[in-house]
């Protein structure tokens, strides 16, 4: 029996419509076997553009003039005071072993500014950035969390705090009965109250008063402190009283705790965010700060509107039976009005609103039902409503709201949903499976909103000399719901910036030292910075029929067209 020859009339070629037909690409589509393809919004597969270098000569250590990679790429845009803008992209520069760099760029990477050396004890690290106003703040787990201004670095937290109490027992008769320590706040004559002190000493008390000492504050402009103190069993400073004079440096304690619980909530701690902190992120008004080598699963609040101004005793630690020994690997805010906080092993949501009740700040910590975390901060992206996939069974789905993609640490790629995950990388879950998973805390993505697909970088199978960065990418296309497999991308770093010419423009870092710290416009030119693009199209089999409409069913055959 002949295989049939299949027939299709084309009757527009003109216009936008030039070269669609009408079957479905999605539902040929095959991303097993293809490479470095894309399907355009009219559905079109096509090869990918490629990238070109930003600068034209490779970055080298400021401090040791050594060969680099570009680590991190960070969008900065300040709003000046006649209401323009000065935009900026932060990068990360490393050496192999010696120098950890950060650098910025004012003409979207095509030439750099050295800001500082972080040392060799940083290099490896992966930073996180968070913007809050004017101001950008850095994290990389090693080093005193840093904020940037636009032109000058300096450690995050306050320049100038209040003066620190001393406490001691008095032993008259008093009202105070358990550990107590205090705070206090200078309050200027525009009352304006500084950073809050250092926390005092820690005194334990029975039916007793307690004694404060302090040195007068050296600011003259300042007129008087307002003290704040813990209840016997809490942690959260209440206002006590005002005391009148810069130069009045002692006073005696016996408020009893029923009397300062309806009080003010200090909100100017003062305390700078750990060091070592390995991520920042914004939620609720307040910057929160994840993880610790000392406390790997905690995670910390800012005060509102003072990001960088953390309460020591302002956290949260995500532990329960099952989680003992997993590690916060990032976090989102705001999303469905909640935190949401990836351990390696679990997710964890934050609802609440920061206020106190009862003594007890009513932050609710909840463990989700996915299966897994994510690697990585810079591997979980937000997906529109809207998006499609294909779920293990083969069938497309439709998103109805919001979500959250991220890669995990049993390779895949799935979507939370605020409570339950869904494995959506079947279709390329054989490529993935080559992922190494000693390198996956380098994973990073980038969300092409304008073409509709999400890009994550990983580290798989050997590239050049560095075996331990990322190399491969796969592409979700929510469009389309299809994949694609994009390898030969040695790229350890992607963000997306605007510009004044345009709303998207998709940069990465180039990951070798041995070719050096370029950055790279990505989806740009018909070349990998000068190399060829191997691209190949595979589709699923395309089946025929012999034509037999007798009462038996047709009999589906290969068709060779």
């Amino acid at each position: 029996m002949s295989y049939p020859i299949q027939t299709q009339v084309f009757s527009v070629f003109l216009g936008t419509q030039e070269g669609i037909h009408s079957v479905a690409l999605p539902a040929i589509y095959s991303s097993s076997g293809s490479r470095n393809l894309w399907i355009d919004k009219l559905g079109r597969a096509k090869k990918i553009p490629g990238y070109s270098k930003q600068n034209s000569s490779a970055v080298t250590t400021n401090t040791g003039s050594a060969a680099t990679r570009l680590r991190a790429l960070r969008a900065y845009r300040k709003t000046d005071s006649d209401g323009t803008f000065t935009r900026q992209l932060i990068g990360v520069f490393e050496a192999a072993s010696s120098e950890y760099e950060l650098w910025y760029s004012t003409n979207d990477g095509a030439a750099w500014t050295f800001i500082i050396d972080l040392g060799s004890g940083s290099v490896g690290s992966i930073p996180d950035f968070a913007q809050v106003d004017n101001t950008l703040f850095f994290a990389n787990g090693v080093v005193a969390p840093r904020a940037w201004n636009g032109s000058a670095l300096s450690t995050a937290g306050p320049s100038a705090k209040s003066p620190t109490p001393t406490a001691s027992v008095n032993t008259a008769t008093g009202q105070l009965n358990g550990s107590y320590s205090w705070k206090l706040v200078s309050v200027d004559g525009a009352e304006t109250r500084s950073a809050g002190s250092v926390t005092s000493n820690i005194i334990q008390l029975q039916d007793e008063q307690s004694n404060l000492s302090w040195s007068a504050d050296s600011d003259t402009d300042i007129t008087g402190y307002e003290l704040y103190r813990t209840t016997g069993t809490g942690t959260t400073f209440y206002f006590v009283t005002f005391i009148d004079g810069r130069t009045t440096v002692a006073y005696t304690d016996n408020a009893s705790d029923l009397d300062i619980l309806a009080n003010r909530v200090n909100q100017e701690h003062g305390d700078a965010p750990a060091s070592g902190s390995y991520f920042c992120e914004p939620h609720k008004q307040r910057l929160w700060w994840g993880r610790t080598n000392a406390n790997p699963r905690r995670v910390f609040w800012s005060d509102p509107g003072l990001p960088d101004q953390v309460g020591v005793n302002n956290y949260l630690d995500f532990t329960d039976q099952s989680s003992v020994g997993d590690i916060v690997t990032g976090m989102v805010g705001d999303f469905e009005g909640m935190l949401v906080v990836f351990c390696e092993r679990s997710i964890w949501t934050v609802s609440g609103t920061g206020q106190i009740v009862s003594d007890i700040m009513d932050w609710t910590r909840t463990k989700s039902n996915a299966v897994v975390g994510a690697v990585s901060q810079r591997s979980v992206v937000t997906v529109p409503a809207g998006a499609v996939y294909t779920n293990s069974s083969g069938t497309q789905v439709t998103t109805p709201r919001v979500m959250l993609a991220y890669f995990t640490p049993l390779g895949d790629i799935r979507l939370f949903d605020g409570n339950n995950d869904t494995i959506i990388s079947t279709p390329v879950k054989e490529t993935l499976k080559t992922a190494l998973y000693a390198q996956h805390s380098k994973v990073h993505a980038t969300h092409d909103i304008e073409n509709g697909h999400i890009m994550w970088f990983w580290a798989g199978p050997t590239i050049g000399g560095d075996t331990a960065e990322p190399n491969q990418v796969v592409v979700w296309n929510y469009r389309w719901g299809v994949w694609y497999v994009w390898p030969d991308m040695p790229m350890s770093a992607s963000t997306t910036i605007e510009t004044a010419s345009d709303t998207q423009v998709i940069l990465t870092g180039e990951a070798q030292t041995s070719k050096g710290g370029f950055c790279y416009t990505f989806f740009d030119g018909d070349s990998f910075d000068g190399s060829n693009i191997p691209a190949r199209w595979i589709t699923k089999v395309i089946y025929g029929t012999d034509n037999s409409w007798s009462t038996q069913a047709p009999q589906q055959l290969m068709s060779y067209v």
